[in-house]
């Protein structure tokens, strides 16, 4: 398979496992973001729902952008559930309550978590493979998890 992105060949495979990984993670918080949205309780606030939307959109387009580098490395995207929750590193909760300030609590949690693994990867990226324009790619999506971290911390 042939890169086609500037990766170096011999880094295409380790660069589409490293993203697959990535992928993973982003679904299963694009998934506990989803369900907050659905399962919030009456009694929260609109401004809450809105919130959980325009975060799970966010992860709709970070995905999207992570599958568009996967497949530009010239491999295939495991999009399966499976495969997905063989790769992630979150931890799906099962709610007791729905409460705002429960469910914001634990998606800040989780995108905390991302940031560190992303950072991580920066330097997986940059130094250990020298792929800067990846390494680059990841600082961007650090950049939009801690934006969404602000978001989340107003409402607690």
């Amino acid at each position: 398979m042939e890169p086609i992105i500037g990766i170096i060949e011999k880094n295409s495979v380790k660069v589409a496992q490293a993203l697959n990984i990535s992928l993973a993670d982003e679904f299963l918080l694009y998934t506990k973001t989803k369900n907050a949205h659905w399962n919030l309780d009456k009694n929260d606030i609109h401004r809450q729902l809105m919130l959980f939307k325009e975060q799970y959109e966010q992860l709709e387009e970070i995905m999207d952008s992570i599958a568009e580098r996967i497949h530009s490395t010239g491999y295939n995207i495991p999009a399966t559930l499976e495969i997905f929750l063989e790769l992630e590193h979150l931890v799906e909760q099962c709610q007791v309550k729905n409460d705002g300030i429960e469910f914001i609590g634990e998606l800040l949690e989780d995108h905390e978590s991302m940031v560190l693994r992303l950072q991580k990867k920066v330097v997986y990226f940059g130094n250990e493979l020298q792929e800067t324009g990846v390494s680059h790619y990841i600082g961007q999506l650090i950049a939009t998890h801690q934006k969404m971290i602000a978001s989340l911390k107003i409402y607690l």
